[in-house]
């Protein structure tokens, strides 16, 4: 488990949800993940992208790995768990451009480009795209050691 940052604002990304939720992820994996979610519930910097807990809900239920009841059950408890930050029309220009000029994947940038907005400072994600720091995030990689 990598050292987390805890006095800066962060969250996570989609991926770490699904593994912590997925009985056949790596079981590295899934742990990391399930021990970062625990720490996000007990953190007053944590913060979770609206659109993570969306892309959330749309992978399970497209892999048939919680019934739709489960999924929505996770997604409200997810919310409930550290603030959901929504995209404003500054950040989804920023998505827009950051995609266009680094070839980002649009819903990669727009969760960057919400954390921003926000004052979130790191993101933890699997994809860490081409930049160091796109839009002063630090996206950092929990499964690499």
């Amino acid at each position: 488990m990598p050292t987390m940052i805890e006095s800066e604002r962060w969250s996570i990304d989609t991926n770490i949800l699904v593994y912590a939720t997925d009985p056949d992820a790596p079981l590295a994996k899934r742990e990391i993940a399930q021990e970062m979610i625990k720490r996000m519930t007990l953190s007053p910097h944590a913060a979770l992208v609206g659109q993570v807990l969306s892309e959330f809900m749309s992978v399970v239920l497209r892999n048939n790995a919680m019934s739709h009841r489960q999924a929505l059950e996770a997604v409200d408890l997810l919310s409930q768990a550290a603030d959901v930050l929504g995209a404003s029309r500054q950040a989804c220009a920023q998505a827009w451009n950051l995609a266009a000029q680094h070839k980002y994947q649009v819903w990669d940038a727009l969760i960057i480009a919400i954390c921003a907005d926000h004052g979130v400072r790191i993101l933890y994600s699997e994809d860490a795209g081409s930049l160091k720091r796109p839009l002063g995030v630090r996206v950092i990689n929990p499964f690499i050691s």
